[in-house]
């Protein structure tokens, strides 16, 4: 007969290194599906583009759960799945997609590095969420300032008045992605329970497919939905790197870690994302990029760190 703390932490090493694997995958993954968005939306529209993505990936996993007899949800659970993923896929992977026809994957990936700026504020207002510190706030500013170096060149544009401020709506749709996935995330964590997560997963990522794919038809994306090779390709990394593998385990990650904890992904993505703009699309990597990388990255460590009460 086993030690039962053998068992103990036997268990205990199979969590850490599932963890370690997740984490892996959403910090990786997810860092390079900037760049093959950047790649589909030259050849297709966005919502058809998205829509497709997930209505593959959603309709492949689900057929292989009910392969494997994974149950299917209470009729109950239905409505928080759908509104989960409208909210992490319709509205905060549809507006990142949308907003690369005007920003570079770099740019876009620095401004979702936000991400753990808004968790924190979701959290904050939450009844028995958890509280910011005074270091906390400090380090909302100063990722605010990051967000200032990136897009000081417009705002003095738009000083000068050659600029409007609808020549920020890339910017402004990746921060309203960013309000997006942090509600999603944190709803989903605390409102779906008792289920296979990737079952919900699977579900998440159909309903939120069939409506972008809906979407993209009622507002006339139809006749500008041409596949080449280019597109296609992205669209397959999308599916696998980015749905399958990548959302999945970030769903998985949020029922086993704490959201500060996995939001800590928005550290790591820019990072690849900046790298595979310069080195494949020849974005532009200037200083004041490199800047506003660090600063935003600086703040979002400070606000994390800096979470740690919770209200009774």
């Amino acid at each position: 007969m086993q030690d039962p703390v053998d068992v103990a932490a036997a268990a205990e090493r199979r969590q850490g290194l599932l963890i370690a694997l997740n984490f892996a995958a959403v910090y990786v993954l997810w860092g390079s599906t900037y760049l093959a968005i950047r790649f589909g939306v030259r050849d297709l529209p966005p919502a058809l583009m998205a829509g497709s993505r997930f209505t593959i990936a959603g309709a492949l996993l689900l057929g292989w759960l009910l392969w494997r007899r994974v149950p299917l949800p209470p009729r109950t659970l239905l409505g928080p799945i759908a509104l989960t993923g409208l909210l992490l896929l319709c509205g905060g992977n549809w507006l990142v997609t949308w907003s690369e026809l005007t920003v570079p994957s770099g740019m876009a990936a620095v401004i979702v590095a936000n991400l753990p700026f808004f968790v924190a504020g979701i959290e904050a207002a939450r009844k028995d969420g958890e509280r910011l510190s005074g270091v906390g706030v400090i380090g909302l500013l100063v990722g605010f300032a990051g967000m200032l170096i990136l897009m000081w060149p417009k705002l003095e544009s738009m000083r000068a008045g050659g600029h409007g401020l609808g020549d920020f709506k890339g910017e402004l749709a990746l921060l309203g992605a960013n309000l997006c996935w942090a509600c999603g995330s944190i709803y989903s964590r605390h409102r779906i329970r008792g289920i296979a997560p990737l079952m919900g997963v699977a579900l998440e990522m159909l309903i939120a497919g069939l409506v972008l794919t809906a979407a993209g038809l009622l507002i006339g994306e139809g006749p500008r939905f041409h596949l080449t090779t280019g597109s296609a390709l992205a669209v397959a990394w999308l599916i696998v790197a980015g749905s399958l593998g990548g959302y999945s385990a970030y769903i998985w990650l949020l029922h086993h870690v704490p959201p500060a904890k996995v939001s800590t992904y928005a550290y790591v993505n820019p990072v690849i994302a900046v790298f595979l703009g310069w080195l494949v699309l020849d974005e532009a990597l200037e200083w004041r990029m490199v800047l506003g990388t660090g600063v935003i990255l600086g703040g979002v460590a400070v606000v994390n760190a800096a979470r740690v009460r919770t209200r009774s």
